[in-house]
């Protein structure tokens, strides 16, 4: 988001900026024909890699959690699901059947939904763009969207 809060997609900041750059304005570069070298095209993020971190993401934390709380692996996962997706229905509280060290478990905790918050955030975020991209390309090629709106 722009800070007047209008939405400024990653691939038009990121145009902006390869223009602007003097160090493009060589052999390489044809300030007049529009054309941008090969090596400042952005390619987005595969939806696939995304997906995978976040279950890997999830899966980690399931083994992490059995271990420590001494739960089953499938309590553990539905813990990790439940708290990342920030729904916590608060039936799994870690450090609840800990006696020693509880603080060390929660600050362990703590840091793990922290990652995890920030990581699925960015999946998400990353994930919307490329949907939106993808829906704005489909409805140019059926006439839906103008050339004009491309950039709305």
């Amino acid at each position: 988001m722009s800070p007047m809060g209008f939405a400024v997609h990653r691939q038009a900041r990121h145009l902006q900026n390869v223009i602007d750059d003097n160090s493009l304005y060589d052999d390489e570069w044809d300030m007049h024909s529009g054309e941008l070298p090969p090596s400042s095209i952005v390619r987005p993020v595969p939806i696939w890699l995304c997906v995978f971190l976040v279950v890997s993401y999830i899966i980690a934390g399931a083994f992490m959690f059995s271990e420590w709380e001494e739960w089953s692996f499938l309590d553990s996962a539905y813990f990790c699901f439940i708290t990342l997706t920030t729904i916590g229905f608060g039936d799994f509280v870690p450090a609840q059947g800990v006696k020693n060290d509880s603080e060390i478990s929660i600050a362990l905790c703590s840091l793990y939904l922290l990652f995890g918050i920030a990581l699925l955030a960015m999946s998400f975020n990353l994930v919307q763009e490329e949907v939106i991209s993808n829906v704005k390309s489909v409805a140019r090629r059926l006439g839906i969207l103008k050339e004009e709106e491309m950039d709305d």
